[in-house]
């Protein structure tokens, strides 16, 4: 061996055979040993930006040097560039269905709150899989009451930004007077906060957009959207805010249709961002069915809102609608019956918002029975024979559509999150059982554990992050390629 690796090294020239064994590199060499911080900025730029997403955020505290280079709009271009510039199109296609992303559950169980993290399984971040509280948020100056797991909440996601709602008082011991609202990336740690409202009973709804097609100057808004008046059907209080004058505003929006006041059904269902819009559901008076939907564009049309009709084949007054979001078209997701209620009439059906114009044009995507649905997993097995046996509605929840296979859908079956092949009816598990070390979740005060889908959020992660600017943006000039 000894031979060998003497009779290895006679070939190597004596600069690099002197690097092997370890010795210093000799000056007078023909190699030449430079710092890394003398090179120029472009090297350094065509350096760090094939880095992973991860590391490139990590370089930024080597130096401030770097610091300013990793955070420069021409720096976060050449890296979305870098990552979509693949020389064939099946490579992009394939790296955007390999794009990251992560599925959050919150609730509140014995007084706390409790998010249930499900990350994919390319995912740099949420690794573990558990239940995480609110400690990925540590990073946040909020404010916890005693007994009171509902002053803060994950309100809404865009990308990989989140929105938070903080709702507090000057002291503990008096009564909630105004909510905090914070914009935060938990992947780069970046957040601000935006003024204080006064508490009241509101929907809210976040959505970003981007100066150019670059995604790297983002304009928002947050929109609390109070519940219609009895006396005023047609009409709508809001407050906005705007990122570009960093200040909230009041409004009111009229609207086509007369709207009810918000019921379970419209509250459980939360604000959609979907196409630059924002949408939730209008239901009937004794929050029985769905009538419509409400559509606000607070970028290009903030005096007005639009009504979109149900699909004409929804089933009215049978389960709660549900509805989110698909690569830019707005889904609906209703569980159904046959005429009787044996276990083998039951299903549930996803149509696909097709065209804006009218009333709205839908189309139905999926029809998928219970009976036909098969697992290799012995706890969901087991839930369809006892389904079967007792004949008993299924114990399904909608949680969220995938946001990249338009096949599978996130539904809670009891204690599990589960991913349905809506095409195949194939049901495997998303991750860990719904249990709090071996406790069951799924009954508080007789009543099955649920997560409303306003509360089940995806949490993506681009090629590089959404940044979080400050207050108020304002560009003094547009970037060039706008």
């Amino acid at each position: 061996m000894a031979a060998e690796s003497s009779a290895d090294l006679s070939l190597v020239p004596n600069s690099r055979k002197r690097r092997i064994e370890g010795s210093e590199p000799d000056p007078s060499s023909s190699y030449e040993f430079m710092s890394i911080n003398k090179l120029s900025d472009l090297l350094l730029f065509e350096i760090l930006y094939r880095l992973p997403c991860r590391w490139a955020l990590q370089c930024k505290s080597v130096s401030k040097r770097w610091l300013s280079l990793i955070s420069h709009p021409y720096f976060i271009r050449r890296y979305i560039h870098h990552r979509h510039s693949d020389s064939q199109q099946q490579q992009q296609q394939q790296q955007q269905q390999q794009q990251p992303f992560t599925l959050l559950l919150q609730y509140a169980h014995n007084s706390e709150k409790t998010i249930l993290v499900l990350p994919s399984h390319n995912s740099e971040f949420f690794t573990d899989c558990t239940n995480v509280g609110l400690d990925f948020l540590n990073f946040l100056p909020l404010k916890a009451r005693k007994n009171d797991p509902f002053c803060i909440a994950v309100e809404a996601s865009f990308n990989d930004l989140l929105l938070v709602r903080n709702e507090v008082s000057s002291r503990l011991s008096e009564p909630i007077k105004f909510c905090e609202y914070f914009i935060c990336n938990p992947f780069t740690k970046q957040w601000l906060t935006l003024p204080p409202r006064t508490t009241s009973f509101v929907m809210v709804g976040f959505i970003c957009k981007p100066y150019c097609l670059d995604n790297v100057h983002y304009r928002y808004k947050v929109v609390r959207i109070h519940s219609p008046s009895e006396t005023n059907t047609t009409q709508l209080r809001m407050e906005i805010f705007s990122s570009e004058t960093g200040e909230w505003r009041d409004s009111v929006v009229s609207s086509p249709r007369g709207l009810n006041s918000f019921r379970v059904a419209s509250l459980h269902a939360g604000v959609v961002a979907c196409n630059g819009m924002l949408h939730w559901v209008n239901t009937d008076e004794k929050d029985k069915f769905i009538k419509g939907f409400v559509v606000f564009d607070p970028f290009n049309d903030a005096e007005r809102c639009h009504y979109l009709d149900p699909p004409i084949d929804i089933s009215p007054k049978q389960f709660a609608v549900s509805f989110g979001e698909f690569q830019g078209r707005l889904r609906i997701f209703q569980g159904g019956h046959g005429r009787n209620d044996a276990y083998n009439s039951y299903y549930f059906s996803v149509w696909d918002l097709e065209d804006y114009s009218g009333a709205g044009t839908w189309c139905m995507k999926y029809k998928v029975h219970f009976k036909d649905m098969v697992s290799e997993h012995s706890e969901i097995v087991q839930i369809f024979k006892l389904m079967e046996e007792y004949e008993v509605q299924p114990p399904v929840l909608f949680l969220a559509f995938h946001p990249i296979d338009d096949e599978i859908v996130f539904l809670q079956f009891r204690h599990h999150v589960v991913l349905c092949n809506m095409r195949t009816g194939v049901l495997k598990m998303a991750g860990e059982s719904l249990r709090d070390k071996g406790n069951s979740l799924s009954e508080v005060s007789g009543f099955l554990w649920s997560v409303p889908t306003k509360y089940a959020l995806l949490l993506r992660q681009p090629s590089w992050p959404t940044p979080v600017p400050p207050l108020p943006f304002k560009f003094d000039e547009f970037p060039s390629n706008c």
